[in-house]
């Protein structure tokens, strides 16, 4: 009887063909021999993994053990009129979702502040954290090793250009916890969003402290993890929203009375009054900042392009601010931590690559363009959506928009006349290509047209 048998654990098995064959082996041969053998252990058909666009011997830095692909749908909000410091002009959305009503929201949201002049943006800093902790037999071995560590700034960036060029060691903050001591390393990584990255760099920097014996010895220290768990990453943290982990971006606009009754669907009061309970709302129930619904925008940029989806989590938290001016409404956006880049990860891929160079995000400095991008359309759908929260027409937006069904023949040919004089016709999608939307500026008789999407959510 083995030591398994004895202590009651149950015994796994080796019987042939239970684990995943080919393994490290990125061919499409080995992709199809997979699938095979996936199908007779499940005795699944999966007849929809059976072809894919996607080149095998060309993920091996994206994925282990592939089968196939999952299709997302792709629709385009916008135009959204930019007036940002890295980003101009009109811009087009690809979003990628399944959540109806979601690019029709964003479209309106689009709209009402392209009419009214558009969205200012501007990403303020970038910086990605990576923080290993050490744990001491005693906390004054900790406390010695946390004041000794900042004098060695130097030592540890000469560590870290060894394996990067790209990363730029900002700085290192021991924080101690009991006999713990987390340091959190502080990068700027440039056009990538740099998890890999520092975490290789941080190793390196943390493989020179161990070898240091006027900082740490044998007997003092009793382990060492590559991460501690405070810088945040893929989770949600009061300190990333305070500090920014990512790329820290701010939007913002003024909207007239005007803009807001025809487009909005409310009025510059109702609209204000209504944000006021969904910000108490969110200091009730200790949200980290206060938005409706600024992770859509996130998920769905980032699936377009190949981000690194699960850092939806900690990127989607933002700051949504109303403020009733004079004639209007003045609004802001603030998205302290988006983890993004436009290099690495599966931007590389054919068709997130194609949707980054739909935004003209690819080249230097194409990361802070789009965080600015994707900060001008969150603030455009939570505007839409507290909008028609307020109106009443969130239930029924969704009822038409986001339901597994035809949409309705009445939603037709709907028109509206902004405070500008601009006539606008809102006409099913189904109805034909539509125009170009004119710039703020455009003659008062020019008329537009968006789809019945734009006036929906």
């Amino acid at each position: 009887m083995t030591s398994e048998e004895r202590s009651g654990r149950p015994v796994p098995s080796h019987s042939p063909g239970r684990f995943v064959p080919a393994r490290g082996v990125y061919t499409e041969a080995a992709r199809l021999q997979r699938l095979s053998w996936l199908r007779s252990r499940t005795q699944s058909s999966l007849n929809s993994l059976q072809h894919t666009r996607l080149d095998a011997g060309k993920l091996t830095g994206n994925i282990e053990g592939l089968v196939g692909a999952v299709e997302i749908p792709i629709g385009v909000a916008g135009p959204l009129l930019f007036c940002g410091t890295n980003v101009q002009g009109e811009i087009y959305a690809p979003l990628a979702t399944t959540e109806g009503a979601l690019v029709s929201s964003a479209t309106r949201g689009a709209l009402a502040v392209t009419m009214a002049g558009g969205v200012s943006t501007h990403a303020v800093s970038q910086a990605m954290t990576r923080a290993p902790v050490f744990a001491f037999s005693r906390l004054a071995d900790a406390s010695r090793f946390a004041s000794a560590i900042p004098q060695h700034l130097g030592d540890l960036r000469t560590a870290i250009r060894q394996v990067s060029n790209h990363a730029v060691l900002i700085s290192v903050e021991p924080v101690v916890l009991g006999r713990a001591v987390h340091l959190r390393f502080r990068y700027t990584t440039g056009d990538a969003a740099g998890q890999n990255m520092t975490t290789a760099c941080t190793w390196h920097a943390c493989q020179w402290i161990l070898r240091q014996p006027q900082l740490i010895t044998d007997e003092a220290l009793e382990s060492f993890i590559i991460e501690g768990n405070s810088s945040g990453d893929k989770k949600a943290s009061a300190l990333a929203m305070a500090e920014g982990r990512g790329t820290r971006v701010a939007a913002d606009c003024v909207l007239p009375a005007g803009v807001i009754e025809r487009v909005l669907r409310t009025t510059p009061d109702e609209l204000v009054q209504g944000y006021q309970h969904i910000a108490a709302g969110a200091v009730h129930s200790a949200m980290l900042g206060s938005n409706a619904n600024s992770a859509n925008i996130v998920a769905a940029i980032f699936t377009a392009t190949g981000q690194d989806i699960a850092c939806v989590h900690e990127s989607g938290a933002g700051q949504f601010i109303l403020e009733r001016t004079r004639d209007g409404v003045y609004a802001s956006m603030t998205l302290p931590g988006l983890a993004l880049g436009t290099v690495g990860g599966g931007t590389h891929l054919p068709t997130q690559h194609e949707l980054l160079e739909l935004m003209g995000c690819t080249g230097p400095g194409s990361a802070v363009r789009l965080a600015e991008i994707i900060a001008g359309f969150a603030l455009a759908l939570d505007l839409s959506t507290v909008s028609a929260a307020v109106s009443g027409d969130f239930a029924s937006a969704h009822e038409r928009l986001g339901r597994n069904r035809l949409p309705h023949q009445s939603d037709i040919g709907h028109h509206v006349t902004l405070s500008t004089g601009v006539e606008c016709r809102i006409e099913d999608s189904k109805a034909g290509e539509t125009e170009p939307l004119p710039p703020p500026s455009a003659v008062q008789t020019q008329e537009c047209t968006a789809s019945t999407e734009g006036r929906a959510y």
